[in-house]
């Protein structure tokens, strides 16, 4: 699958994203690229999956060739003045006073501009100003809501017709986002009522914003892998004949559930079909996690089950 320099991960809250994110960024990782994990999250969960202490805005590599960093707004306002700008007096006097900054964390937009403006300064600037230097950034983007604004904000403040510094880095903004090659994302759905709304309402959000299609749509906690969606899968039922008639219940039980997940499952396929660049891939990761020992292992194991994956398959 070829895939931008820099990759959004979008979803409802609780399908996978981090989950998803964590092992786009192992996938990558293992053919040989540099890969960050970018978070928006108010922990960095993904660091004490690999054994590592939380990280905070500064990149660290948590597995070979895989770094974590979490978005912090301080942080940001730090380094585009201080590090970038060159502008310490200025941060020091100004920004960082203790108004100026309650400000600006009120003011709508300034934070996602920030973070978008770092993503830029990251596939830009960085190996030269801090020898940062990485073949893709896999972003953990907020949830439905606040992530698909971050698609907003680009055509929304470029019709401000800001001058000077803000726009430039506006232009600088848009134009990344408007570039295929530079991004693009990707879409997390769990075959669940919920998740499939708000899947049907953020694709063509996200198509509409980037003015391109998502680039594929991964299907989490897939389960035709052991149930048709049409219920005929009669493995379980043909394992029950051999157990007590209690225990036979109980499996009926289960495959009923886990054909009312199927059921869904080929729903959500339907309202993906045709919708991202790509197609819909399906990843096990409730069950791939049976036995697994970590969250990291999970993600490992995800990882591999994406390396191995073709549209559309099981």
């Amino acid at each position: 699958m070829r895939l931008p320099r820099i990759l959004f991960v979008l979803g409802k809250g609780g399908v996978g994203r981090t989950t998803v994110s964590a092992a786009l960024g192992l996938a990558l990782a293992a053919r040989g690229e540099r890969v960050l994990v970018f978070e928006w999250t108010v922990a960095d969960p993904i660091a004490p999956w690999f054994g590592s202490p939380p990280v905070g805005p500064q990149p660290a590599e948590v597995a070979p060739g895989l770094a974590v960093a979490n978005y912090d707004l301080d942080e940001a306002l730090r380094a585009y003045f201080v590090d970038h700008l060159r502008l310490r007096l200025f941060y020091r006097r100004i920004v960082h006073g203790r108004h100026v900054r309650r400000l600006i964390r009120a003011a709508p937009g300034i934070a996602e501009m920030l973070f978008l403006g770092q993503l830029w300064w990251l596939t830009t600037l960085a190996e030269r100003e801090a020898g940062l230097r990485f073949d893709r950034i896999v972003v953990d983007a907020p949830a439905t809501g606040h992530g698909a604004s971050l698609l907003d904000l680009p055509a929304t403040l470029s019709g401000m017709g800001a001058g000077g510094m803000l726009g430039l880095e506006i232009r600088r903004v848009v134009a990344m986002m408007s570039d295929p090659e530079w991004t693009g994302a990707m879409v997390v759905a769990l075959p669940e009522e919920l998740a499939i709304d708000e899947t049907r309402e953020l694709v063509p959000r996200v198509t509409e914003r980037l003015r391109r299609a998502p680039i594929a749509a991964l299907v989490n906690r897939s389960v035709t892998r052991w149930v048709a969606a049409d219920g005929a899968s009669g493995a379980l039922l043909a394992l029950g004949q051999r157990l007590s008639p209690e225990a036979r219940g109980g499996l009926e039980l289960l495959h009923e559930e886990l054909s009312a997940r199927a059921r869904r499952e080929g729903e959500l396929r339907g309202l993906l079909s045709g919708a991202t660049r790509d197609g819909t891939f399906s990843i096990d990761e409730q069950l791939a996690a049976m036995g697994l020992q970590s969250p990291g292992d999970v993600a490992r194991a995800v990882a591999q089950r994406l390396a191995a994956l073709e549209p559309g398959s099981p």
